[in-house]
Order: structure tokens, then sequence, then C-alpha cells
């Protein structure tokens, strides 16, 4: 695990192909030859931060759906991705490496919007089936929270305040959600 940490935690910083398995070595306080036991590339060291990522979100959405409102589901998972972002340096190379070298992966087929998409849509249908109305239609809103979301995510990123990410996120997902829902 201590490998893949400290692979991850440079996958977080630095984009994947500049990213050799002798960093990941120093960086582990290991032998070149002890990583490439485990790891013999960097690309099956990024898949494991896949992996990890991957489980970490459906995680997210396993725990998000123990909240009674579809509303309050997308609000708890806004949040709950923001404790893994700053939690889990594995979450967050996984995310980087989703959203930049995807196609280096075409296996996968990674596409977290869909996914995010997929979710919110369906927390919205549900709304929309217990008789609560949207303000603008269904596919812009889902559209919109899930795009001010992975913006969110990106101006954390940017700013490296990860410790900020469950609060920003949730407050993201709320403000756009009294936009989209109405609450009457």
């Amino acid at each position: 695990m201590a490998v893949l940490t400290a692979g991850a935690d440079l996958l977080a910083r630095h984009p994947l192909n500049s990213v050799q398995l002798s960093d990941v070595a120093k960086a582990a306080d290991v032998t070149l030859e002890e990583v490439a036991n485990d790891y013999p590339s960097i690309r099956r060291l990024a898949a494991d931060v896949l992996d990890h990522e991957r489980a970490s979100m459906r995680d997210v959405q396993r725990r998000a759906e123990l909240e009674h409102s579809p509303v309050r589901r997308i609000v708890a998972a806004f949040r709950l991705v923001g404790e893994n972002l700053a939690a889990d340096i594995v979450v967050r190379a996984g995310v980087r490496i989703a959203s930049e070298s995807r196609e280096q992966f075409p296996d996968r087929r990674i596409d977290p919007f869909q996914t995010w998409q997929s979710f919110v849509r369906g927390q919205l249908e549900e709304e929309l089936a217990a008789g609560r109305r949207l303000a603008i239609g269904i596919e812009r809103g889902t559209w919109l929270i899930v795009a001010s979301g992975m913006g969110t995510k990106d101006l954390i990123a940017f700013s490296g305040d990860w410790d900020s990410a469950p609060e920003m996120l949730a407050q993201t997902a709320s403000d756009i959600l009294e936009l989209v829902v109405e609450f009457a």
C-alpha cells in the first residue's frame, strides 16, 4: 500500500505521462525492483488507482442512497465526494487520471460526467415522480448540477485546498438545487 500511496501522491500532482516508476520508488523510499514487483508499469499503478477511485465513488453513491429524499441524496453525494477528495490521495489521483488521461485506458470507458449525470438525473426523476416541480427541464437541471460540482472540484484542485472540499461541494449542490427544484 505504501507504493500505491506514494505513486498516487505523484499522480495527483503530475500528469500520468510525466511520472516514472523510478519516481515512485524514490517517493516510497524503496528500490525500483520492489516497485516493479507490484507494478511493472506506471499504467498498471494508475489502473489500481482508478480501481480504488471507482470503488470509492460507488461507495459514495451507495451511502448517499441512505438519505430519504432525492435532493438530500444529491447534497450528501457531493459532501461524501468532498470527504473522499480531502482524505484520500488515491481518490484525488484517480480523479486526475480520469479527467486527464482517460484515453490511455480505452478498455475502461471512463466518463465521470456521465456517471454523475446518471446519478443526479435519477434523483431528479424521483423528485418529479413524487410531485415536486423543477424550475427548468430535467436534462438542463442535471447538467447544471453536475457541471457545477465538477467545476467546484476543479477550483478546489487549482487552489489545493482539499480540506474545504466537503463543505464547498455540499454548498454548491445545495445552492444549485435551490435554483433547479421548486421548494414550495
